[in-house]
């Protein structure tokens, strides 16, 4: 369940020397994750409550392993110089040890806690002095259902430095909490709000303020989400790579037609289940012609004539989602014909 940085060559004490630790990680449903890492920590550190760990760097729980307040308190305590923390799946990890893991360590840059039902912000423990900015450049928040708007704002403004935020399924944020974020993060290169259904254009409206940073946004079913706000994110957001719109049903063509023109550089599209037709995939096909990965999935007004004009045009197309769409095996057979590497994934039997 934990692993040091490399094999001992001569049996277990070199392995358990604390200088070659950097990694703790912890998988698997039957690890009770405050127990392990006591342990590990009382080995590495000794028996004394002060005794640090100061190699330890990264700390991993996934897969089921679980960790509460007291576990991650004393990783926080006895590992001052962790950088890189995830703790997938921790429901019973509350604000608390969350601030206590961001006030003691100062170096921390990498923060995933996906699925911590119960943390609603992240900031440092309060105290006698100015609170300090945090160095966090990737926050996942996936799940954190507790976040909302005052949350969110307390979390860009502390975290300036932040490159990477995901709050997928963050269902309490609305566009007052999305404002927030170019507010206090400019350097802001992938965001995703997918499912954050209080989303709407206007937020879309804000978010555009990143200009040319923002290289990856996801708005995947947010359903309030449209051509406006989309043509908007299009035009300020210039070097978008990747965009995911699935399941935003009122984007049309004319989003389409204005985000090919406008964002040459995009890689990866998915526009499943929007209201776009072939128009919109030939505007697409002709403005980006380096466009790696697309999906229309449940696209009901796509026909093999939009396939084929991808297929033409995007012949460096590695993976295209063509299920549920009225395709027949003449747009099949276009796409294997120029697209040589393509993976194509559809629910037609026909094709096989």
């Amino acid at each position: 369940a934990w692993a040091p940085r490399r094999a001992s060559p001569i049996g277990g004490t070199l392995a358990w020397e604390p200088t070659l630790w950097r990694t703790i990680t912890l998988t698997g449903e039957g690890v009770c994750g405050d127990k392990a890492v006591r342990g590990v920590l009382r080995r590495l550190c000794g028996q004394n409550r002060t005794g640090a760990c100061p190699t330890v760097e990264r700390v991993f729980l996934s897969d089921g392993a679980r960790l509460t307040d007291k576990g991650l308190t004393l990783l926080a305590r006895r590992c001052p110089e962790l950088t890189h923390v995830q703790l997938q799946g921790c429901a019973a990890i509350t604000n608390t040890a969350v601030f206590e893991l961001a006030t003691r360590s100062t170096n921390l840059q990498h923060l995933d806690i996906t699925g911590c039902m119960l943390v609603s912000c992240i900031s440092v423990t309060p105290g006698p002095e100015p609170p300090r900015r945090l160095l966090l450049q990737y926050i996942d928040l996936t799940d954190c259902a507790a976040v909302d708007d005052g949350g969110l704002r307390v979390i860009v403004r502390n975290c300036p430095h932040l490159i990477y935020l995901y709050l997928r399924r963050c269902c309490k944020i609305t566009d007052a909490g999305i404002k927030f974020v170019p507010s206090f993060c400019s350097t802001l290169r992938e965001l995703s709000v997918s499912d954050c259904h209080q989303v709407t254009d206007f937020g879309l409206y804000e978010l555009a303020k990143l200009g040319a940073t923002l290289r990856y946004l996801s708005v995947a079913k947010c359903v309030q989400v449209s051509d406006a706000g989309l043509k908007v994110i299009a035009r300020r957001c210039y070097k978008l790579r990747y965009l995911n719109a699935r399941g935003c049903e009122a984007v049309s063509d004319d989003a389409i037609t204005v985000l090919a023109r406008s964002c040459p550089r995009l890689r990866a599209l998915d526009i499943g289940k929007c209201d776009v037709s072939d128009a919109g995939l030939r505007a697409l096909a002709e403005s980006c012609p380096n466009l790696k990965k697309l999906s229309l999935r449940q696209c009901d007004l796509v026909t093999d004539r939009g396939v084929q004009c991808v297929a033409y045009y995007c012949r460096g197309l590695q993976q295209l989602n063509i299920q549920d769409c009225q395709i027949s095996l003449e747009g099949y057979r276009a796409v294997k014909k120029y697209c040589k590497r393509c993976i194509i994934e559809h629910t037609n039997p026909g094709f096989f």
